[in-house]
C-alpha cells in the first residue's frame, strides 16, 4: 500500500453532491436537516423546475407617473448662440458652395434660404452658379457678410454691388437696410450720388441710377469739371443736362457745360452735338445771350459747333420766345397758340464771388464765354469740397446788393 493510500481514509471521500466550502459549518448541522439540504439543490434527471408566470410593470401596479418631471437643460441658450454663430462667422460645416464668377463661396444653405427669396427653391444642392451679370463676388460676400455677422456693416464703397445682389437674391430686409441709407441726403450728399451714378451705368440698375441723377443737385457743376463726366457716352451727358434737379446759375451754365464734353473730343463728338443741344432751353436764355451766340467767335471749334443748322434753329427759336415773352402779356390768350408757355426752370444758384453771376448791369459782372467757363472749372477744382457751400439758392426776384445798385442807378439815368 502507497503512502498516499496509507493517509486516505474512507470517512474523508467527497459526498456525491455538490461540494459545500464551509464543512465546519455543515457538519454542525444534524443529520437529517443535512439530506433535506442536499436535496434541494440536488436535481435528479426526472425532475423539473417549476415555470413562474411572466409578469410586465403595469400589471404588479407599477403605473406611469401623471406629473412632469421639470429638468434644466445643460446647455444655456447664450452658449448654443455663441456656438452658433462661431459655425456662422468661421464657415464651419457648410453645406453648399455658390459660385459666383471666379470665385467660390462654402455657405449654410439653410442660412441662405432664411435670408433670401431665391435660395428657397433649392432643398437639396452642392453647387449653385450665379450669373455675373448683375451679381459681382463682392456683392455676394458683403451680402452672405451681412447675413451671418451680427455687426456687418454697409460700405459705401460697394454699395451699388450690394443693391444689385439684395434685388437678385430676393433680399427685402437687406433692401430696406441699403434704401434707409441712399434716401437719406444727410448721409449721402450730391458728389456721392454722382460717384453711385457713375458706378450704376455700367450694370442694370436703372432705378437706382435715376435716383442718384436726381440727388446731384448743387453738385451739378463740381461733376462736370471732373475727368468722368468728361468721359461719359453721350446718353448719360444728355440725362445730365436734361435733368430739372440740376443746380446752374443759369441756362448759360448748362448749355457751356454741354459745349465743354463736346469740344473736349471735337473730331469724335461732333456728330452728337445736335443730340446733346437738345437737353439746352434756349427759350430761358435772356435775348441778349442768344443774340451774342449768332456772332462770330474766335474759336474755330465752337463756331463750327454754332454753325449747325439745327442749332442755329434752336438759338433762333430760343430767341424769339424771349423777345416775344418779354413784350407778351402774362395773361395774352396768345401764350398758348404761340407756345410761349415758359418750360419748367432748373434750381438757380449764385456766388457773390462769381462775376458771371451778377447781372450785367452791374460793374462786377463779366460775360461768359468759353475762356471765363474754363475759368470757372478751374476754380470749382482748386475749391473742392469747398465750392458748394459758397452756393446759395436764388430766391425769384433776389439780387445781390451791387446788381441792386447798378439797377437803380441805370432807372435814374433813363
Amino acid at each position: 500500500m502507497s503512502l498516499a493510500e496509507e493517509t486516505s481514509s474512507p470517512l474523508e471521500e467527497a459526498p456525491s453532491g455538490p461540494k459545500v466550502d464551509d464543512e465546519l459549518e455543515l457538519c454542525s448541522i444534524d443529520e437529517e436537516t443535512r439530506e433535506l439540504i442536499t436535496k434541494s439543490y440536488t436535481k435528479r434527471e426526472n425532475d423539473s423546475w417549476e415555470t413562474l408566470p411572466e409578469c410586465n410593470l403595469e400589471q404588479m401596479g407599477f403605473m406611469e407617473q401623471s406629473l412632469e418631471v421639470e429638468f434644466q437643460f445643460s446647455c444655456s441658450k447664450g452658449y448654443m448662440l455663441r456656438g452658433i454663430t462661431h459655425l456662422l462667422e468661421n464657415g464651419k460645416c457648410t453645406d453648399v458652395v455658390v459660385q459666383v464668377g471666379n470665385q467660390s463661396f462654402k455657405c449654410h444653405l439653410p442660412v441662405l434660404q432664411l435670408c433670401t427669396g431665391y435660395f428657397k427653391q433649392f432643398s437639396k444642392v452642392d453647387v449653385v452658379t450665379l450669373s455675373t451679370e448683375t451679381i459681382t463676388p463682392k456683392g455676394f460676400e458683403l451680402a452672405y457678410d451681412w447675413m451671418t455677422h451680427s455687426n456687418a456693416k454697409l460700405s459705401r464703397k460697394h454699395i451699388v454691388e450690394l443693391y444689385l445682389t439684395a434685388n437678385f437674391l430676393d433680399m427685402p430686409e437687406l433692401n430696406a437696410h441699403i434704401w434707409c441709407r441712399l434716401d437719406n441726403p444727410k448721409m449721402l450728399n450730391g458728389f456721392e450720388a454722382f460717384r453711385l451714378y457713375l458706378q450704376c451705368l455700367p450694370r442694370k440698375a436703372s432705378v437706382l441710377q435715376e435716383l442718384m441723377l436726381g440727388r446731384i443737385h448743387n453738385y451739378f457743376l463740381v461733376a462736370v469739371a471732373t475727368e468722368e463726366y468728361l468721359a461719359l457716352e453721350p446718353r448719360h451727358v444728355f440725362e445730365m443736362l436734361s435733368h430739372i434737379n440740376m443746380c446752374v446759375n443759369s441756362e448759360m451754365e448748362m448749355f457751356m457745360s454741354g459745349v465743354r464734353w463736346l469740344l473736349y473730343d471735337w473730331h469724335n463728338r461732333k456728330e452728337f452735338a445736335v443730340a446733346i443741344m437738345q437737353a439746352i432751353r434756349f427759350n430761358l436764355m435772356p435775348a441778349w445771350y442768344t443774340t451774342v451766340l449768332k456772332t462770330k467767335h474766335a474759336d474755330v471749334e465752337f463756331q463750327e459747333l454754332l454753325d449747325m443748322p439745327q442749332i442755329q434753329s434752336m438759338i433762333n427759336l430760343g430767341l424769339s420766345f424771349s423777345i416775344t415773352h418779354n413784350f407778351l402779356d402774362p395773361t395774352s390768350p396768345l401764350k398758348e397758340p404761340l407756345q410761349m408757355q415758359k418750360p419748367h426752370e432748373r434750381q438757380w444758384v449764385f456766388n457773390p464771388s462769381i462775376r458771371h453771376h451778377h447781372r450785367y448791369e452791374c460793374p462786377q459782372w463779366r460775360y461768359l464765354n468759353l475762356d471765363v467757363f474754363n475759368e470757372y472749372m478751374q476754380h470749382i477744382i482748386v475749391a473742392g469740397y469747398r465750392y458748394v457751400p459758397s452756393l446759395e439758392y436764388l430766391k425769384p426776384g433776389q439780387l445781390m446788393s451791387c446788381c441792386h445798385e447798378a439797377l437803380e442807378k441805370k432807372s435814374l439815368n433813363k
